[in-house]
């Protein structure tokens, strides 16, 4: 909760810099396999260019009205945590085939583009596909996203001991890139010196 508070008294700068230190730390760090983040048409190319040679990838999830919806990953953890057999049995009730990450985001970009057309529902898979537990997707499609027993990175239904220490050292990661934005440094920079970032799972 440290930081929590901390983070509190950060000056918000209106750049990519500030918003993926804000959004997408915890996969920059190499600590969740993926983030989503919002951005405009000129950060998103800023935002490819950076990325250029590392190992975190981007795929478009969706764009319009000047805006793209990205998602940030790592392919080898997210694969890793989609070979899960529960998270695959879901996975498959949500209509996919494939469980590699490259052919769930084509399916993933299509099923969101009918959501905000209003011709289906919201891919509540997005949220596994994030590294969310299991539990609390499916804790939040049951309760309609209600009734939660705590909210930070995502809404928790069920180990709230072990799911808030997680976020404790998410909050560490970043409090840390924020203040290196403050500092002035770039998103490269900021790849570039997370690249091998080491920090014990949890605080």
């Amino acid at each position: 909760m440290r930081y929590q508070v901390e983070l509190s008294h950060v000056k918000w700068k209106k750049c990519m810099q500030m918003q993926m230190a804000m959004h997408c730390a915890p996969v920059l760090a190499g600590l969740k396999p993926s983030n989503a983040v919002t951005l405009d048409y000129i950060d998103s190319k800023e935002l490819i260019q950076s990325l250029a040679g590392s190992d975190i990838k981007c795929g478009l999830i969706y764009s319009g009205n000047g805006k793209c919806l990205w998602l940030l990953y790592r392919e080898q953890q997210v694969n890793q945590y989609l070979m899960d057999p529960e998270n695959q049995r879901f996975l498959k009730h949500c209509g996919y085939s494939s469980f590699q990450i490259q052919n769930i985001l084509y399916t993933l970009k299509n099923r969101y583009r009918l959501y905000k057309a209003g011709q289906a529902d919201f891919p509540h898979e997005l949220g596994l596909i994030l590294g969310y537990p299991l539990c609390d997707v499916i804790g939040f499609i049951k309760n309609n996203g209600q009734n939660c027993l705590y909210c930070s990175y995502w809404k928790v239904y069920d180990n709230l001991s072990q799911t808030k220490k997680i976020f404790e050292v998410y909050d560490k990661v970043r409090f840390q890139m924020v203040k290196l934005v403050e500092y002035g440094k770039s998103f490269k920079e900021l790849v570039d010196m997370y690249t091998n970032y080491q920090v014990p799972r949890y605080a």
